[in-house]
């Protein structure tokens, strides 16, 4: 299937005219990624850790965007959200977003694409169930060559996998668009190094940096800063200090906004920043 890729060459903005969007996005997933070893017997010390999300974490995160008063998009496991519905409905009570992260953390490149769409299909049905809202986004553990295909089969506003631009752009096949929200390679998983090792203070320095050299850039034109956490590595006592301090650092600079995915998303979209006129790339998927 043809597939465009949109990019904007025109003036953007955000919202009250703020100088730089920042997206607190949280991989909610658990020991799905802790497989068996070759004689069949789980890990239990890695599973355990894994599992420290969904259990324990996520609660000391919700309580540190509640206290800055921010919100987040947790890409939730659909296998979470069926085992863990308390903690979904407290994600949603809070006003955060839920969207999608395949059902059992799956390799999407490992799938076929009806393995793929059904899990899509699954893990919106459940996330649907538990939230009593559609999500609207997706990331999944990497994707596949049918994974844009089936996100506009299924009508979701916005994808997160790219690694290979600073600000959003659309995919256009035919009328359907689909907006990618793209990635910086500093998330949690890779500035700490793992699970149980890492310096706290290492990574906030990371994060600093490129909070501060986006907003520094955003004085030229406006800017868009993503953040990828998972709460069974950035929810651990010590860590967690280090997501509220990454937060209260951006919050004391002006013209920050705080979004949701679905809000940049729809922003994006509405004010048309990736018309097809401004297309820069033309790419075959």
């Amino acid at each position: 299937m043809a597939i465009q890729e949109l990019h904007s060459n025109g003036k953007i903005f955000w919202p009250g005219d703020a100088r730089i969007a920042v997206l607190l996005s949280f991989d909610f997933q658990g020991g799905e990624d802790v497989r068996p070893d070759k004689n069949g017997k789980m890990n239990h010390e890695e599973y355990t850790q894994a599992e420290y999300g969904p259990n324990t974490g996520i609660w000391r995160i919700l309580r540190i965007l509640a206290s800055h008063e921010v919100k987040a998009t947790f890409l939730t496991c659909g296998g979470i959200a069926e085992r863990y519905p308390e903690a979904v409905a407290a994600i949603v009570a809070q006003g955060h977003e839920i969207a999608g992260h395949g059902y059992h953390h799956e390799v999407a490149r490992d799938l076929g694409k009806d393995e793929e769409r059904d899990v899509m299909k699954r893990t919106t049905e459940m996330i649907l169930n538990r939230s009593q809202k559609r999500p609207s986004g997706w990331r999944s553990c990497t994707q596949s060559p049918n994974s844009l295909e089936l996100l506009m089969e299924q009508a979701y506003l916005w994808n997160s996998n790219s690694f290979s631009h600073d600000l959003p752009f659309v995919w256009q096949s035919g009328k359907k668009r689909l907006v990618e929200l793209p990635r910086q390679p500093f998330g949690d998983g890779r500035t700490y190094g793992g699970r149980d090792s890492g310096n706290p203070n290492d990574t906030l320095v990371i994060w600093q940096a490129m909070f501060d050299q986006f907003y520094e850039e955003s004085s030229l034109a406006p800017t868009f800063c993503p953040f990828q956490f998972h709460p069974y590595i950035s929810s651990r006592p010590g860590r967690a200090k280090t997501l509220s301090d990454i937060i209260a650092h951006m919050k004391s600079h002006k013209g920050v906004w705080f979004a949701t995915g679905s809000e940049v998303a729809h922003w994006w979209l509405e004010k048309g920043f990736s018309a097809e006129a401004n297309a820069k790339v033309s790419k075959v998927a």
